[in-house]
């Protein structure tokens, strides 16, 4: 019996062991994003009370400024291929990441809709950008700019949505990441390699630009990343948000969304359900395409939102 219960702790202790080493290992190795590893990345910092954000500015300041907001995983450089063709249009261009995401700083949260407002609020104001101004959100980014422009409408011209967040409803898949041991468990042991998977796929079939894989990798690897994703999961409706759409569609503000027909992660019959909410909607449909249509598809997608943008 004494030689039973050595075995079964000996398992036990086992167990532990290989269960935690993945876990420590993926905690150990990821790396702190402070503010001396932001000023060795360079670009631009917008210092908020929530953190620093990473974005880019470009065009004439005067110009009529549109704010690009990319979605849940991945950051800003989504815009990379869009960006230079608003600009060349006349436009100013603003786009950062969010918190959690890219550059930016990794606050603890909640990442709930009060900090995603909050980060949209921040770079109007303290970047001074002539209001009311257009908000082009893709994916997640979707979701934030209708749930900002429901709070904030006297700020928004117009709205631009590319295969937006809100009418997913909530995944019975997403349950075991609720639960505070084990999903935070799952997200630190396996988020990053899942996210990373999914670009290395697309940059390997070419319908991502070579360049955004080691982008990835390299934000992906800092500190607070898998947390922010979670954290956002947890927190962030996206998968529900048809009240704050039927609080925009009571408003004057022109909304238009771009969606590829193929689209699996948010899928294409979403459009229907938000036309019902939305009357003034109107859209540009990409046939077969899927949900990286803003960089597998940009030339398509830039174009679309010009002839969406009001000057």
């Amino acid at each position: 019996m004494h030689t039973l219960a050595k075995i079964i702790l000996w398992l036990f202790a086992s167990l532990i062991v290989i269960i935690t080493t993945p876990y420590a290992y993926m905690v150990l190795t990821s790396v702190p994003l402070d503010r001396a590893e932001q000023d060795t990345l360079g670009g631009l910092y917008l210092d908020t009370e929530q953190g620093r954000l990473s974005y880019t500015r470009d065009g004439d300041e005067d110009a009529p400024a549109v704010i690009l907001v990319h979605g849940f995983s991945t950051p800003k450089f989504v815009w990379n291929q869009v960006t230079p063709e608003l600009v060349k249009a006349g436009f100013q261009v603003v786009t950062f990441d969010h918190l959690g995401r890219g550059y930016s700083d990794r606050p603890q949260g909640p990442y709930n809709s009060n900090l995603y407002q909050q980060e949209l609020l921040d770079v109007i104001q303290r970047l001074d950008l002539k209001t009311p101004l257009s908000l082009v959100g893709y994916s997640m980014g979707g979701a934030n700019v209708i749930d900002f422009a429901a709070e904030y409408p006297d700020k928004i011209k117009q709205l631009i949505l590319i295969a937006p967040a809100g009418y997913m409803g909530n995944s019975g898949s997403l349950s075991a990441l609720a639960k505070p041991v084990v999903g935070d468990y799952i997200a630190t042991v396996f988020g990053k390699e899942y996210a990373i998977k999914s670009i290395r796929e697309e940059v390997n079939s070419g319908a991502a630009p070579a360049e955004m894989l080691p982008l990835f990798e390299q934000q992906a690897s800092y500190q607070g990343y898998t947390h922010a994703l979670l954290s956002t999961l947890r927190s962030y409706p996206m998968g529900d948000l048809g009240d704050r759409y039927q609080l925009v569609g009571k408003t004057d503000i022109p909304v238009h969304a771009i969606w590829g027909t193929a689209d699996q992660v948010v899928p294409y019959c979403g459009l229907a359900e938000m036309a019902e909410d939305v009357p003034q909607l109107t859209s540009t449909t990409l046939d077969e395409g899927n949900h990286n249509i803003t960089y597998a598809r940009a030339e398509e997608v830039a174009q679309a939102i010009l002839a969406a943008l009001i000057p």
